[in-house]
């Protein structure tokens, strides 16, 4: 039996169903006209994990969004100010979600019309979730663990560029029930290009739904998302439900694998947070050796900065350790060079079982590293969406990177 000394280890866990019961805009695609849902394959949560050692108390809630923005976060933390100033807010970058909450011109393109009700309906259903953990906490143990799993995900900018392949798993044990907390890197666009109006939480709340054979709770931290697609078969017979099935099975297989051979730890519960404005608008689509951009460039540039102009610049890196497990959140699509070097100075600081989550806190664009705008890549259309989606110049990667280090250097 776990014992409650004031100096251990407590987790709690919690989820609430924030599933549309009507038609709702969906975000993840941009165009004109709204893409408005259809039906529900699959529920909507927002799931929270609470821990907490002596007085030291953080929460973790991760949403099945597309994205987190500035108002999102800050009205969360307004809320729960009383019980977990340390927050954390992430999406799982379902493109099959609910949009509607986002009130800038970008916004309206890329989740619909802005409907004042979905923010407060997403900020009331985090808000329970994160009291519900909090009051559910009990003594936990943790333990990590980190495999490699090939062939889900690749890079999209370029074939033969770097991959992130790890599955991190962080197991948190109480008496009578157990959690895992398990992070990898794909795009969750499976349902949205195969069921375009269906409301989904793509394949990560496919993999949960099947952990929950095995566990009493899980949650998804979504791992790189900058030059990072997802397993997605070009066949013509392919249906939502087999690429799902496809996907997740082997996650879930893999996560109840880790899981069961996961390892003790231990430690301090440590949290820390870098924040500063990212500057002004700056969005550049095209790579340096493309000479027609001298043309381009420019006109492209001044729209696109005029149209970002109310985008907030806020930003922040904040992560939390425990023992060998740490978790950075980055607001951002990360680029997956940034994310492997993130975990790279983890380990080299003896964290074992690094994460670096996208969409964490807030919104900046795309990040890469300042080199992967050098060169034109061979998926050229797809890696010019990332250049002109990263919103404050192209050391902002380079900017988050150093922040990064910093918090890390100062959970050690």
């Amino acid at each position: 039996m776990l014992t409650d000394k004031v100096h251990d280890l407590k987790a709690g866990f919690a989820s609430i169903d924030f599933t549309p019961a009507e038609p709702v805009p969906l975000g993840g695609y941009g165009g004109i006209k709204e893409r408005l849902s259809t039906h529900v394959k699959d529920p909507l949560y927002v799931r929270a994990v609470a821990l907490s050692q002596g007085d030291n108390l953080l929460v973790l809630l991760s949403y099945d969004l597309l994205i987190v923005f500035e108002d999102i976060y800050q009205g969360l933390r307004s809320r729960l100010v009383d019980v977990a100033p340390k927050l954390m807010v992430h999406a799982t970058h379902t493109h099959s979600s609910v949009g509607g909450f986002w009130n800038t011109f970008l916004g309206r393109r890329f989740l619909g019309n802005y409907r004042p009700w979905m923010s407060r309906h997403l900020i009331d259903a985090g808000e329970r979730a994160a009291r519900n953990a909090i009051a559910d906490l009990a003594p936990a143990k943790a333990f990590t663990n980190v495999g490699i799993l090939p062939g889900l995900n690749g890079n999209r900018r370029d074939p033969n560029g770097v991959k992130d392949e790890e599955l991190t798993v962080l197991r948190l044990v109480r008496d009578k029930d157990d959690a895992v907390l398990w992070s990898y890197s794909a795009h969750p666009v499976i349902v949205a290009e195969r069921d375009f109006h269906a409301v989904s939480a793509d394949f990560p709340g496919q993999v949960n739904s099947l952990l929950a054979r095995h566990h009493s709770f899980s949650m998804f931290v979504q791992g790189s998302l900058g030059g990072v697609d997802v397993l997605f078969p070009q066949d013509p017979e392919m249906t939502a439900e087999k690429n799902l099935e496809l996907m997740a099975q082997p996650l879930a297989n893999a996560v109840t694998t880790l899981a069961k051979g996961a390892l003790p730890t231990k430690g301090r519960l440590q949290f820390s947070c870098e924040q500063w404005e990212a500057g002004r608008p700056d969005v550049r689509p095209f790579f340096e050796d493309q000479k027609f951009k001298r043309v381009l460039d420019f006109p492209l540039r001044k729209a696109a900065n005029l149209l970002l102009a109310p985008v907030s610049n806020k930003a922040r890196v904040c992560g939390f350790r425990y023992g060998d497990f740490a978790l950075l959140g980055f607001p951002a699509d990360l680029g997956v060079g940034i994310g492997l070097a993130v975990k790279q100075y983890a380990q080299g600081l003896g964290i074992e079982s690094p994460v670096a989550a996208s969409q964490t806190n807030g919104y900046l664009g795309y990040l890469h590293r300042r080199a992967d705008y050098l060169h034109t890549p061979s998926r050229q259309d797809m890696a010019i969406y990332e250049n002109a989606m990263s919103f404050f110049g192209r050391d902002t990667g380079e900017q988050v990177l150093e922040a990064a280090k910093r918090v890390l250097d100062q959970l050690v």
